[in-house]
């Protein structure tokens, strides 16, 4: 059967690998550059198979019918930016995604992030059929995710790994076995956009496992969350824990929001704790690096 792929990064090629390994015929491909060892765009040229880098909303409707067909039988959409216009899903016979979360909760970008933002211990993975809507289609399948204390935003898309290409591969049966899907329910919705490095910022007038789930959720490989030293120099932190009572009750003259140093350690009060910053690294204007810990 013949499938377009619209993917991206390490979870669109262990789709894209494994939809070849069961046969499917990849026809063409939509994807962002990229150009590593394990890469969507790497793929594409090593197996000669045809494919861009263009936001097809900007494209004309003579390259839509380039690219889709009604002999096409799936299109794929993996970790994919861009919305795809309705004439390019109408031009399959089923358009599925598979997206970070228990849809309909935490539609829209980077709801594993979002996930553990928001103190969530469990989230998951769902195929869905791809509509007008952003992460509105109907549901094909779901599999629930435990959050542990420990995991991280990248932790959590490892997690992702070893499901998504056996939840594609089971949706696409499903599909073609004529399985009921489910509806969303529309009450249950919630949307959470985009995030940037700039959202990174720490509010330590929150309580401490808030701003825990805060630094854990964008840490290494992810930009970090970070926060100024007295100096103005800005410190990127990758682990934060809360201290015992005992410290807490020894520092209570440490002002919410101000990072003081103790003993080569650095330690800073939020609102209802003393936190210590555990890993970090400590940057100059123009992001130079100045210090860091292991």
């Amino acid at each position: 059967m013949d499938v377009i792929f619209c993917g991206f990064g390490k979870l669109g090629v262990l789709c894209l690998e494994r939809l070849v390994s069961e046969g499917y015929r990849i026809s063409f491909i939509l994807t962002h550059k990229e150009s590593e060892k394990d890469s969507v765009d790497t793929y594409a040229k090593e197996h000669d198979i045809p494919f861009s880098y263009k936001d097809v909303r900007k494209e004309s409707i003579d390259f839509l019918e380039q690219i889709g067909s009604k002999k096409v039988e799936f299109l794929v959409s993996i970790n994919y930016k861009y919305i795809l216009p309705v004439q390019l899903i109408n031009s399959t016979k089923n358009s599925i995604n598979i997206h970070g979360s228990l849809l309909p909760k935490y539609r829209g970008r980077t709801p594993h992030v979002w996930s553990i933002i928001n103190g969530e211990k469990i989230t998951g993975v769902t195929a869905h059929l791809i509509e007008v809507g952003v992460d509105t289609g109907d549901i094909i399948k779901q599999i629930q995710v435990e959050i542990s204390d420990e995991d991280t935003g990248y932790s959590l898309l490892l997690k992702f790994e070893k499901i998504y290409p056996q939840l594609l591969i089971d949706s696409l049966n499903n599909i073609k076995s004529g399985e009921t899907l489910t509806k969303q329910n529309e009450q249950q919705a919630s949307y959470f956009g985009k995030r940037t490095s700039e959202m990174g910022y720490i509010d330590f007038f929150k309580n401490s496992q808030d701003v825990i789930n805060f630094v854990r959720a964008q840490a290494s490989p992810y930009p970090g969350a970070y926060y100024y030293l007295n100096s103005g120099e800005k410190i990127v932190i990758q682990k934060i824990e809360k201290k015992p009572n005992e410290q807490n009750k020894q520092n209570l003259n440490i002002t919410i929001g101000v990072i003081v140093k103790i003993s080569d350690n650095y330690f800073v009060r939020c609102k209802d704790a003393l936190l210590k910053i555990v890993t970090y690294r400590i940057l100059k204007e123009g992001g130079k690096k100045i210090a860091n810990t292991n």
